[in-house]
């Protein structure tokens, strides 16, 4: 966190650095809509995710989106599995400076995120006499809160088309339920040095953001 909060800090003096004899004429959208792309494209954890930006004072918006996760190759890579499940955030953004056509911002970013992931797991059953192939059902739940950094570019004859690109880092807390039969006990991944499952309970972990977001400006 004392890594990210000097990059934080080092990145938003550049950009109040570059308005040093600027006069402040760009005006934020009352209203956008845009896709992130990045969430689309990662094997890990494809997802759809649309977004929209609501502007509550000259440098100031709210930022809401809403998508569902259908698929992912690390955690539903076998015929029978499947991963799915909602995903929701909300955030406040300040505007901090304008460069061209191009305006900066800070902010902060909650989520919640309730995911069904079925998958075939091995496990010993009856004091472990005997291993079984046994579809379970995982139920996944994340709330998380992140700072944030990024910038917005408006491009076209009338700056109708949006690009968004951001980053971030923040922390989430888990909750993951495994139900199991009573005699049932998985077995251990074993000469594995590396695994993104999360594990049964509640944990937490630190969390970071890269997106890209395209879009349009409505209003």
């Amino acid at each position: 966190m004392r890594v990210f909060a000097f990059v934080f800090l080092l990145i938003q003096s550049g950009l109040f650095a570059q308005t040093v004899g600027k006069s402040d004429t760009a005006q934020i959208p009352r209203l956008t809509f845009k896709v992130n792309s990045g969430v689309l494209l990662l094997p890990v954890k494809q997802a759809v995710a649309f977004a929209s930006d609501i502007r509550l004072a000259p440098r100031w918006s709210v930022d809401l989106g809403a998508g569902m996760f259908f698929h992912s190759s690390l955690f539903a890579g076998t015929e029978g599995e499947s991963y799915e499940g909602l995903r929701t955030r909300a955030g406040l953004k300040y505007h901090t400076a304008s460069v061209g056509s191009s305006i900066f911002f800070v902010g902060l970013e909650g989520k919640y995120q309730n995911i069904r992931n079925s998958t075939i797991k091995q496990v010993f059953r009856q004091g472990q006499q005997y291993v079984e192939l046994l579809s379970l059902e995982r139920k996944v739940r994340t709330g998380g809160i992140a700072l944030r950094t990024g910038w917005q570019h408006y491009l076209g004859k009338r700056k109708r088309i949006l690009i968004e690109q951001f980053v971030g880092l923040g922390v989430d807390y888990h909750r993951v339920d495994l139900p199991l039969p009573p005699d049932a006990e998985l077995v251990a991944d074993e000469g594995r040095i590396l695994t993104f499952e999360l594990p049964a309970g509640r944990s937490r972990r630190a969390s970071v953001l890269l997106g890209l977001h395209i879009g349009f400006v409505l209003w």
